[in-house]
């Protein structure tokens, strides 16, 4: 396993801390967005862990340390559930486009070299169920335990998909995408669903 490959791999199973969303506040879950942005900027440094995971030369404000960030970002201005699901399309659509992209990324997409049409197609495919996944487990609770997602989550979800990756292939190389994916699906999903906004502005 590549050091680029053992990143997505974080990257990715990152997203598993969705699970207790199920059963936390809106104000518990933003102490866990807290936290995050806490082991990013100062426990993983202290450390050493972020020396393994960063890549070489890369910004001292780095993919890292702005997925937390991105995460309270979500937690502050979507419901739970939408926060998880745009949570899911940053953690899991975003390590697959890298992965597949690296392995069969040509020919360059859009006129970049560092997108790929393989890895954009691979952000939507495996970002869709993810947010599904998301949003169906962790609105399980507020819905009374509901055991299939609904027609419109699925419809919100592949908004949100396809969102994340269109983020992804827009922001400039010099600016990092995890922010902008998580805000682009989790405001797509949030309107295709008509659902209220979470705890700053709902």
């Amino acid at each position: 396993m590549t050091r680029e490959d053992l990143r997505q791999t974080i990257h990715a199973a990152t997203t598993l801390l969705v699970v207790p969303l199920r059963w936390t506040s809106p104000a518990g879950a933003l102490w866990m967005g807290v936290g995050g942005v806490l082991l990013g900027f100062v426990v993983f440094p202290m450390l050493g862990v972020s020396r393994r995971v960063s890549r070489e030369g890369g910004p001292w404000i780095d993919g890292a340390k702005l997925y937390p960030v991105a995460v309270l970002a979500a937690l502050l201005l979507f419901p739970l559930p939408v926060a998880a699901a745009a949570w899911a399309v940053l953690g899991i659509g975003d390590a697959a486009s890298n992965v597949v992209g690296r392995r069969f990324g040509r020919p360059p997409f859009l006129g970049r070299a560092d997108r790929s049409l393989a890895g954009t197609l691979a952000f939507v495919a495996t970002a869709l169920p993810a947010a599904v996944a998301a949003h169906w487990w962790v609105a399980g609770s507020m819905a009374h335990n509901v055991l299939l997602p609904s027609a419109e989550v699925v419809a919100g979800a592949a908004v949100a998909a396809v969102a994340g990756a269109v983020a992804e292939l827009l922001t400039p190389r010099w600016i990092d995408d995890n922010l902008p994916i998580c805000l682009a699906a989790g405001a797509a999903m949030a309107v295709a669903m008509g659902t209220s906004w979470g705890p700053v502005f709902g």
